[in-house]
């Protein structure tokens, strides 16, 4: 009688990658879609590991699949398994000199948007042949999907303490607050505004899990501030709509600087430091302390590292033309 072991030397990677893929999405249907084969085949997979196996993988209730505990135990060493086969095969394109395959990388909103598009150009330029796949949490669900196996980089506004997560800083960014271009903030000329100057009003806050929320929330109980006093008139995920909610007059936002610089720049927004604030956000680069990492993923966390290694290079974000014009 073959013992579990014999039965995990017999599994073959196409059913693995099922596997995984169901894992990563949540579901039968996205996995059949990413490996473009049928949801059959797929379900097909899943029916010959655990019958294999002896074991149970998958929870199925309705349209939500979870990891039994087997499942677990199989799910982390499945991933390495893949990778280690990736890893031989793109050892061989090496030796070819070929470097080709997709990165899987997650980002919050401000990295994905201000940070990503250079960096991702510039490694292009050294691997042509690579391709990206760009998912955007906020920073927990960043972590979160780096912990599962989901993705394979993050780039987040906020720490973690983690174990299983390698986290590098990378650079820093300061926040500002924005206002419309109109109104009676018009003709305010100073950069700096204090905070008896906007205590009374109306505040657009990111989503709960946000790097840059929690930053101002945590400047303004620094400074003595309880952030309940605070009126909120609206939390929204999406920096582009707060951008254009504050210029419609909705409320002020406070916000990364390098996000509104063209609005500022074309006077669409009034951008003000507050007085007493040190209200600077630190960017981080993320990955599985302990996932292997494929050959193209091991060169993206070495040019990343490198890219933002000097801080005069491309990794420093340009100061400057923080205000409205109206402001100057």
């Amino acid at each position: 009688m073959a013992n579990c072991g014999d039965e995990v030397v017999g599994l073959d990677f196409r059913k693995l990658e099922s596997f995984v893929s169901i894992v990563k999405h949540g579901s039968f249907t996205k996995a059949a879609e990413e490996l473009y084969l049928t949801q059959p085949t797929i379900t097909g997979h899943i029916q010959s590991l655990e019958t294999k196996l002896g074991m149970v993988l998958l929870n199925r209730n309705g349209k939500t699949v979870s990891l039994t505990q087997a499942g677990e135990i199989l799910y982390g060493h499945a991933v390495n398994i893949l990778n280690t086969r990736e890893q031989a095969l793109f050892s061989l394109a090496e030796y070819e000199g070929r470097l080709e395959g997709n990165l899987v990388i997650a980002a919050s909103t401000v990295p994905q948007g201000y940070l990503l598009p250079e960096l991702l150009s510039a490694f292009r330029l050294d691997c042509p042949q690579i391709t990206f796949t760009i998912r955007q949490f906020d920073s927990e669900g960043v972590m979160a999907a780096i912990t599962s196996g989901a993705v394979d980089f993050g780039f987040v506004g906020m720490d973690t303490v983690l174990p299983e997560l390698e986290v590098r800083q990378i650079c820093r960014e300061r926040m500002v607050l924005i206002t419309p271009c109109s109104g009676r903030f018009a003709n305010v000329a100073e950069s700096t505004i204090t905070w008896d100057q906007i205590k009374d009003e109306v505040f657009i806050l990111r989503e709960s899990g946000s790097g840059s929320r929690n930053l101002f929330l945590q400047g303004l109980k620094r400074k003595g501030i309880d952030p309940a006093q605070l009126t909120i008139v609206a939390t929204i995920e999406d920096p582009d709509t707060i951008k254009q909610c504050v210029r419609a007059g909705l409320g002020l936002a406070v916000v990364s600087e390098r996000s509104v610089r063209d609005e500022i720049r074309l006077g669409l927004l009034q951008g003000f430091y507050i007085q007493g604030m040190d209200l600077e956000q630190t960017f981080y680069f993320v990955n599985h302390r302990n996932r292997v990492l494929s050959p193209i993923a091991r060169a993206f966390k070495s040019f990343t590292n490198e890219y933002f290694s000097s801080p005069s290079g491309p990794g420093e974000w340009p100061r400057g033309q923080s205000r409205c014009p109206s402001a100057y």
